[in-house]
């Protein structure tokens, strides 16, 4: 699992689970490989963060090549797929993430907010 560069990881809990305020959403993109979907989808995921949540996300990324486990324990069958960890409740987007207003809908992001 890798995580963006752009946002400071939240903090973890003891029992893993991840401790983030409430305005800063954690989101895990599972993707399969360097395949042009799973690309795809990772530059919009960073696009949409930068654009409408600066300073406010962190993004970790799975490839389910090297973590196959991950994939399962999350129950993810399909990539890419983007999880929205917190603030909950968990949703799950999948695709491209090319759906911009679908996939501001699915993580409960307002137009406003930038």
């Amino acid at each position: 699992m890798s995580k963006s560069p752009s946002a400071k990881p939240p903090a973890r809990r003891a029992d893993h689970e991840y401790m983030v305020p409430a305005d800063h959403y954690l989101l895990r993109l599972f993707m399969a490989g360097n395949g042009a979907n799973s690309q795809k989808a990772l530059t919009n995921l960073r696009s949409l963060c930068e654009q409408r949540l600066a300073g406010r996300y962190t993004i970790e990324t799975v490839d389910v090549v090297q973590d196959f486990e991950a994939a399962v324990k999350n129950n993810i069958l399909v990539t890419p797929a983007l999880i929205l960890v917190a603030p909950l409740p968990r949703v799950v987007v999948l695709g491209n993430l090319s759906d911009l207003p679908m996939v501001l809908a699915a993580l409960r992001v307002s137009e406003a907010d930038s």
